[in-house]
């Protein structure tokens, strides 16, 4: 493995035996770029093949990390965050890819003085794909775009934060670094990371009322602490809460009139100014 590492690409694997090797082939197998890349694999304590799997994938670039037992992905992402030597970090969940000209578009779109780049999505679903394009980057809400998932981004890691376990932790992640960092975002523009929802092994298809409730209790706690911009973000999560189908209406309705009631007066601007409105959503 080389001694310099611009890029460590982290994935928290658990059970993953029939995709690890589709995830870790899309980032070894891309069109030319001068990057030096390590991909740390971190098992959450998997009960069937994934291990093997890895082990027989013959790459240098690849550090494979075991835990004695399963601690959720939010722990699995900080030890491969503990563990990465890059200067930038990006996570790929294990049962995703990420398209093959994703890295020479990053090269050729580095500028000086930007510590995060977002890309966009192929949000894979049953019968459909849908591509979901970012289009530009109007502020730093724009950091928590697709319900504030960590698979579309490049990370300095100087500014990464560590994930908040036991709770839907990209949402936590993005809201902590909207507070607690000073975001310079950047867009690798039509480069795409590929999201499967076709399985029951998509993370975002089970639903979990006790991780959710901890993850909006979270919220709601950071809004006093929030700018406005952050608060605004806060608030259109809420709204999308309530026409999320995997959510139950009667919890999401609860969290909405909650968050509502605190920022009622930003709701104009949220309303007039969403967020979503720089993504096009196609379906292919």
């Amino acid at each position: 493995m080389d001694d310099i590492v611009d890029i460590s690409v982290i994935i928290a694997m658990y059970n993953s035996e029939f995709s690890i090797e589709t995830a870790i082939q899309s980032v070894l197998q891309q069109e030319s770029h001068g990057f030096h890349l390590e991909i740390i694999v971190v098992d959450d304590g998997s009960s069937d093949r994934s291990c093997e799997v890895v082990n027989d994938i013959k790459s240098n670039n690849i550090r494979l990390i075991q835990l004695n037992k399963n601690q959720g992905q939010a722990f699995a992402r900080n030890v491969g965050l503990s563990q990465a030597r890059g200067e930038w970090i990006q996570f790929v969940d294990s049962d995703d890819r990420v398209g093959a000209d994703l890295y020479s578009k990053f090269e050729r779109t580095i500028q000086y003085g930007m510590n995060c780049y977002l890309f966009s999505f192929m949000r894979e679903l049953p019968d459909y794909t849908v591509r979901q394009t970012i289009k530009e980057v109007r502020d730093k809400r724009a950091f928590g775009h697709f319900g504030g998932t960590t698979c579309n981004k490049f990370i300095k890691k100087e500014i990464c934060l560590e994930f908040k376990p036991n709770t839907y932790s990209d949402i936590c992640f993005s809201v902590d670094m909207m507070n607690e960092r000073e975001l310079h975002i950047g867009l690798v523009k039509d480069a795409y990371y590929w999201y499967n929802k076709k399985g029951d092994q998509s993370i975002t298809r089970n639903f979990n009322k006790a991780e959710f409730n901890k993850m909006t209790s979270y919220l709601y706690d950071q809004i006093d602490k929030s700018d406005r911009l952050t608060k605004m973000f806060i608030l259109e999560l809420s709204l999308a809460f309530l026409f999320d189908r995997n959510i139950p209406l009667s919890v999401s309705f609860g969290v909405a009139m909650k968050t509502f009631f605190k920022l009622l007066r930003y709701l104009p601007a949220t309303i007039l100014n969403q967020n979503r409105k720089s993504i096009e959503n196609v379906r292919i």
